[in-house]
């Protein structure tokens, strides 16, 4: 009778005589050294790690991995820059790699700024509809901009607007970083 033989064995058994190429080799390090420097990151970000924490870890990280600088890292702190969420533990880490965040934080209080304005000409706007269309008014009328497409639109060109202002200062940033 027969051996009955789990995916495993069989995948083993076929793939026994392939050899990674430099190359490929070269690839999977820096794939596993991306998910590591990821991993660091969102730990970070989810308060599981401090400041120092990840400075050590990352360090040690990158002293086993032979890094020869902080591409990998500043890289994956850049991409993970976001308009629309609280970027301060990501501008908090700038620091430690010796790196000037003051116009990118210009780029998101601007926004912010452009947001909360927009947002209340709307819905000043909308009140002074409902007022004179259908007779509503008053404190107790607050209109839901999230359903109003105008609003939408509004949102999306500050959005793009700003978003092409921090993907230009985003790329001044890792050039002036790697020419250090």
């Amino acid at each position: 009778m027969g051996e009955i033989k789990s995916t495993l064995d069989i995948v083993l058994e076929k793939t026994k005589n392939l050899k990674l190429s430099s190359e490929e080799k070269r690839e999977q390090k820096n794939k596993e050294i991306e998910g590591r420097v990821k991993g660091l990151l969102q730990k970070y970000q989810d308060g599981l790690l401090s400041l120092e924490q990840f400075n050590n870890d990352y360090r040690k990280l990158r002293n086993n991995r032979n890094l020869p600088d902080d591409t990998v890292v500043i890289n994956e702190i850049i991409a993970r820059l976001d308009l629309d969420q609280n970027n301060q533990t990501l501008l908090g880490l700038f620091k430690i790699f010796g790196i000037t965040s003051t116009a990118i934080e210009s780029i998101f209080n601007d926004y912010k700024n452009a947001y909360q304005s927009a947002a209340e000409i709307r819905i000043e706007q909308l009140k002074n509809q409902f007022a004179k269309n259908h007779s509503i008014s008053g404190s107790a009328v607050v209109p839901n901009l999230m359903a109003d497409e105008q609003w939408c639109k509004d949102v999306q060109a500050i959005r793009v607007r700003f978003e092409e202002k921090l993907i230009r200062e985003k790329g001044k940033l890792l050039k002036d970083k790697l020419e250090q």
